[in-house]
C-alpha cells in the first residue's frame, strides 16, 4: 500500500512539472494585411478497415485539405481557424499566439 500512495505521488509530482514546462500562448493583437486561403491534395485517414488477408490497417483516401492563413503587417503569416479567417476583414484584428 505505502508503494501505490508513493507511486502515485511521483507520478503526480511528474505531470506537474511536465505540465509547467510547456510553452503558454500570450496573446498579442496583430492587425491583418493580406488573407489567404490554400487548397492542396492530401492523403486523409478514413478510419481502419480489415485487408483480404484479415490484417487491420489504415483506410487512407485523397481529398481536397484547405488552408487559411493571414498575413500582418510585418510581413509574417500565420494559419488560422476557418471561422477565424471567415470573421476577419483586411485591416482588422486578431488576437494570435507569437
Amino acid at each position: 500500500m505505502r508503494f501505490s500512495v508513493l507511486g502515485a505521488a511521483c507520478v503526480a509530482l511528474a505531470s506537474l512539472v511536465a505540465a509547467c514546462s510547456l510553452p503558454t500562448c500570450e496573446p498579442v493583437p496583430v492587425t491583418v494585411a493580406q488573407k489567404e486561403e490554400r487548397s492542396h491534395m492530401a492523403m486523409v485517414s478514413r478510419g481502419l478497415g480489415t485487408s483480404p488477408t484479415g490484417r487491420v490497417e489504415e483506410l487512407r483516401a485523397p481529398e481536397v485539405v484547405h488552408e487559411y492563413w493571414v498575413r500582418a503587417q510585418d510581413g509574417q503569416w500565420y494559419r488560422v481557424s476557418e471561422d477565424r479567417f471567415r470573421a476577419v476583414e483586411v485591416g482588422g484584428t486578431l488576437e494570435l499566439c507569437r
